[in-house]
């Protein structure tokens, strides 16, 4: 029971936020094995080493450790006071009732410890579920034997029978209390932690201009681009000595009998990539540019150098905002400044390629944010075509659905030949799909 007790703790950090990968959750167990599981501070400091990486982690961790392996006393000041004068008296009761009214307060604890190890409180998904629990606690600590012998002295004409069942009613809610709080605490721990994937999960899937509803998707898309350059560093750190010199290794080979012992690598060649972003900021995709920026500056450690331009009637380029700014307020500045009516694509390739067509070379990537629609206006696509064939490639995000790409005064079939690659990006997953494909291109 107890390392299916630390397992359960394991996914409470998990859920909370704290990074556990298998083996360092291997380490763990490990580490409870030789420091065995009497000695609480001990105990807790050996967890904390081995799952805990940093100062914010071990700030979760010591909140969590706290509310996963403690129960409220049961012999405290609180509403939940079951001290020994208020236990009933024994006499006259059901065998198994006496000894459970019988119990000192830390006894009481231990027998509310183990029957609460007997039950998987990491399913608790939604909060009206906890009352289910903790009926489900009750009965494993023998309260149903406590309801059946209240039935018994309620039906008995004895006053002393009606005032011993009045005793014991009032200790059994004593107890019920101190089960409820528990049951809460393994909620605060598990069903937090499911309710905050659904909710991340709806985050991920809601289109854009319906995220301004949710409180915590600045904190997600910081969260989705750390695991995303966490993941690029992995893949450059594997890329990062090339390929096998077979001619070298060979040659290197021929000291030890023509065994492969010293293994050589061609050295790669890291090209200086350029990004040059172009968001419409216009009404109708605002929001998704919003995104866009917000994500991009997050991933700064990873990505090459960024270069930001915003248009709607006007065209300019941003990248000082973020510079000055913190990615969510240069953003709102940026929105305030440019947004409005009237976009026009084709003045602003002109604009673009004038302003920067000295420095695409073939290391940079252009990628162009924006829903083609162009009010019947010039399309320009001929200053497109000069951007990609200058650049070593160009992208395009748009946040509507294919099926609208050239219906009324979109254009999208004027710039899809100087593409290569065109998608949709309309939520927080299409936004983090295109990252992904895009570090690998960069």
């Amino acid at each position: 029971m107890a390392e299916r007790r630390l397992h359960e703790f394991i996914q409470a950090l998990r859920g909370a936020g704290v990074r556990i990968s298998p083996v360092e959750a291997e380490e763990a167990f490990r580490a409870a094995a030789l420091v065995g599981y009497a000695g609480r501070d001990r105990f807790r400091e050996s967890l904390a080493m081995t799952l805990a990486k940093s100062q914010l982690e071990r700030l979760e961790f010591d909140r969590c450790f706290e509310a996963f392996f403690q129960f409220e006393s049961v012999d405290g000041d609180g509403e939940n006071d079951a001290t020994d004068g208020a236990r009933p008296d024994g006499e006259g009761l059901e065998e198994e009732v006496a000894e459970l009214v019988a119990q000192t307060p830390e006894g009481l604890e231990q027998t509310l410890a183990r029957a609460a190890g007997e039950i998987d409180f990491t399913a608790m998904e939604v909060i009206t579920q906890q009352g289910l629990y903790a009926r489900r606690l009750l009965m494993s600590m023998g309260m149903g034997a406590v309801d059946d012998e209240i039935l018994r002295l309620d039906g008995s004409p004895k006053s002393a029978d009606q005032r011993r069942a009045a005793q014991l009613r009032d200790w059994r809610q004593q107890v019920r209390d101190l089960a409820v709080g528990y049951v809460r605490r393994q909620f605060e721990l598990h069903g937090r932690a499911h309710g905050r994937a659904l909710r991340e999960h709806t985050m991920r899937a809601a289109p854009f201009r319906e995220l301004r509803e949710f409180q915590q998707v600045r904190l997600l898309v910081q969260r989705m681009a750390r695991r995303l350059a966490s993941l690029h560093q992995r893949r450059q750190k594997r890329a990062k000595r090339g390929a096998l010199d077979a001619r070298r290794t060979l040659k290197a080979s021929l000291r030890y009998n023509a065994v492969p012992v010293e293994m050589h690598w061609r050295d790669r060649q890291r090209l200086r990539s350029k990004v040059l972003v172009i968001c419409d900021v216009s009404s109708s995709v605002r929001e998704a540019a919003r995104f866009l920026l917000q994500f991009l500056y997050a991933m700064t450690d990873v990505l090459p150098k960024v270069r930001s331009f915003a248009f709607a009637s006007r065209f300019d380029e941003v990248t000082g905002d973020f510079d000055r700014y913190e990615p969510d307020i240069a953003v709102g500045r940026i929105l305030d400044r440019l947004s409005g009516s009237g976009t026009d694509y084709g003045t602003m390739f002109k604009e673009f390629a004038n302003l920067c067509g000295g420095e695409i070379d073939r290391h940079t990537t252009v990628i162009v944010l924006g829903d083609a629609r162009n009010n019947d206006l010039p399309a320009g696509e001929q200053h497109l075509a000069e951007i990609s064939r200058r650049a070593r490639q160009v992208f395009w995000l748009n946040p509507e659905p294919e099926s609208r790409w050239n219906s009324g005064d979109a254009i999208m079939a004027s710039y899809l030949p100087f593409c290569r690659s065109a998608r949709r990006c309309a939520n927080l997953n299409d936004l983090s799909r295109f990252t992904d494909y895009l570090l690998r291109n960069v």
